[in-house]
């Protein structure tokens, strides 16, 4: 078996509650920095509409402005974890963050129907 390590950049949403766990919301992988940021983006609409108003301001303000969207893309670009984070009246915060990650990727696996198949891991 062959393998490669290549840069690739994950994203994620957690939940962080004043007195308990952390919750993870989910995540994403991409190879591109600006896909990755543009997952952080649509996550963050759907936060900022859970938090309704006044809460959303921060959220939206940062939606809204494409020059914090391009300066989070290419600080990602250039080795950069990136982050967004949104209260709400309780306390809870939603933590979204993009930061690069090493992705190696296995070669000649194969499924059991003989179809080409590939495993990732982060490194």
């Amino acid at each position: 078996m062959r393998g490669s390590v290549r840069v690739a950049y994950r994203a994620e949403v957690t939940a962080r509650y004043p007195y308990g766990a952390p919750v993870d919301l989910g995540g994403w992988v991409s190879y591109s920095p600006g896909r990755a940021v543009g997952w952080i983006r649509k996550r963050a609409e759907q936060v900022a509409q859970q938090l309704g108003a006044p809460y959303d301001r921060g959220v939206r303000a940062w939606l809204d402005d494409a020059v914090e969207c391009q300066w989070a893309v290419d600080a990602l670009a250039a080795g950069t974890p990136v982050s967004l984070t949104a209260v709400d009246a309780e306390g809870c915060a939603y933590v979204l963050v993009a930061r690069p990650c090493k992705v190696t990727r296995m070669t000649g696996l194969r499924t059991q129907t003989g179809q080409g198949a590939a495993a990732w891991h982060a490194v």
